[in-house]
């Protein structure tokens, strides 16, 4: 705790310092000045939490003084000095709440006993703000898990009980007052393509329904989020289109923010929440057509609904017959059309659409195992078709498609040089982190290529053989018992020796030290 010295005599500061016993009392001396103006500026540079001013001082006397601190410091504790029994100068003291007033010459130890009390009091102040801020802090987080349950309810269903209508009503009151109870209500729901957006979704939403001075609840629900907004009437709002442009199009380091929103129709009481809600989660689906930053009305979405082509198995039939007869550019186009279908007829059976994408890529990976090569070691394709929209997977396939072209257009069929390099680098490197990518730039082929060539020449691929020799190196090197498995596991390239285990039992039937047994028992 710090306190600073203001009076105009030397001899009145000096004593200050010398007589008071400032360490025991934990205070902190933390500077002096000899009128209100030179205290003012150290006021600003310490901050302290106590003052001991005189009162009547040159150029600018003590009440002056504080007057100023006042203005932007209510808590600091303010002691007056004076050699002066002014009644004025007291009144003006009460007015801006000074601790207290005492008369020179001052007795230190009943100054000692007041700084004593003060201490006490702007401790216990300090506490009070703690607590309330805590308080504050707890009462602003029960209210959004209130305000999450009062959604879920509201939204749960429209055949309520009138008596169960009057309960949320009250609730809404309770938490939020200024919601208003009847008129008409519409359900926006919001999907987030990053984590972080989704944090600071709830607080963005209410500052900019503030700003717009559009009345909302708003939360996270099952990871979306859901805002209830009060609107004018049956044919919507404009408060609302410019609410949501503001959210979803929101900037961070010049890139726009990854949300997109469904928007329901309106409904004409609190128990038809359920419906809006609903159809704002239906309008949101489309944004597998749609993409990310858009805003999508239920009333904009097909009423009638056409079955696409690509649900009839012919599709796919043809596509493969297509992919058999190296007939890439042809199935690329054959691909866009489909693509092309369903974004003219936006189906809204979306999960069926993502299934038979799914097989389409599926049929890819069957004709061209040798090419698609990351199916089994890249994972993109799973976060693919179970999440991306429609045009992120249509990239994805025509990127696969395009690999396989590449490599068709470079395969040799007397390539013998190429696959003796790339035997020679394996054995040469086996112990080390051994990729496709590593082999594939030491030959200057492509990754697809490089496996489809040596899938043909080989009759196995390259993740296969750099297993295969690794343990073939494993099986001499256990021949050597004061080789520990672990040292063993990291001479053939695997720092996980649990790993090494695994795959050794994969390829020969037991682990390393039954194998490291038998053949003690054999020799």
């Amino acid at each position: 705790m710090k306190v600073i010295i203001v009076d105009d005599e030397p001899m009145t500061r000096n004593g200050l310092r010398r007589f008071i016993k400032w360490d025991e009392l934990g205070i902190e001396v933390a500077g002096e000045a000899e009128d209100g103006i030179a205290a003012y500026e150290l006021y600003l540079e310490k901050r302290p939490d106590i003052v001991l001013c005189d009162v009547r001082m040159p150029r600018m006397d003590g009440i002056a003084f504080a007057g100023r601190i006042r203005q932007i410091d209510p808590d600091c504790r303010i002691i007056f000095l004076s050699g002066y029994n002014d009644v004025d100068y007291l009144k003006s003291a009460i007015k801006l709440q000074a601790v207290d007033y005492m008369l020179k010459p001052i007795q230190m130890a009943e100054l000692t006993e007041l700084l004593r009390q003060t201490i006490e009091t702007v401790l216990s102040m300090r506490k009070e703000q703690w607590e309330l801020q805590a308080m504050r802090s707890q009462f602003d987080r029960s209210k959004s898990e209130l305000t999450e349950h009062l959604l879920k309810a509201l939204v749960a269903d429209d055949s309520g009980s009138s008596e169960r209508a009057r309960e949320k009503q009250s609730d809404i009151a309770r938490l939020h007052p200024s919601f208003p109870l009847t008129g008409y209500y519409l359900g926006i729901s919001f999907r987030f393509r990053d984590e972080a957006d989704k944090q600071v979704w709830q607080d963005a939403a209410i500052a900019e329904a503030e700003k717009a001075d559009l009345p909302v609840l708003a939360s996270l629900i099952d990871g979306m989020g859901f805002a209830l907004a009060a609107i004018h009437g049956p044919k919507g709002d404009e408060r609302i289109a410019l609410w949501v442009d503001r959210l979803i199009r929101r900037r961070e380091r010049g890139e726009p923010v990854g949300i997109t929103a469904g928007i329901g129709e309106p409904c004409h009481s609190l128990n038809g929440c359920s419906s809006t809600y609903r159809q704002s989660l239906i309008a949101l689906s489309y944004q597998f057509y749609r993409g990310w930053g858009t805003v999508i009305a239920y009333t904009s979405l097909p009423q009638e609904q056409r079955e696409p082509r690509l649900l009839d198995k012919q599709a796919i039939i043809k596509f493969e017959e297509l992919l058999q007869n190296k007939q890439l550019q042809a199935a690329e186009q054959w691909l866009d059309t489909i693509i092309n279908e369903l974004l003219l007829h936006t189906p809204a059976d979306i999960e069926g659409i993502r299934k038979k994408l799914f097989r389409w890529y599926a049929s890819m990976t069957r004709i061209y195992p040798e090419a698609m090569w990351e199916f089994e070691h890249d994972r993109t394709w799973a976060a693919m078709f179970v999440s991306g929209e429609l045009y992120t997977i249509r990239k994805f396939l025509v990127q696969r498609l395009s690999g396989i072209g590449e490599a068709l257009d470079q395969m040799n069929m007397g390539d013998k040089a190429v696959i003796r390099d790339i035997l020679s680098f394996i054995q040469d490197n086996y112990d080390k982190d051994v990729s496709v990518n590593t082999i594939a730039g030491h030959v200057h082929l492509a990754p697809t290529y490089m496996c489809m060539l040596f899938k043909k020449e080989k009759g196995l691929s390259i993740h296969d053989y750099i297993t295969q020799y690794r343990i073939k190196q494993a099986k001499r090197l256990l021949e050597d018992r004061k080789l520990k498995l672990y040292e063993v596991a990291a001479r053939v390239g695997y720092q996980d020796a649990n790993y090494f285990a695994k795959v050794f039992r994969k390829v020969t039937g037991v682990v390393p030290s039954q194998y490291r047994d038998a053949r003690q028992d054999g020799g």
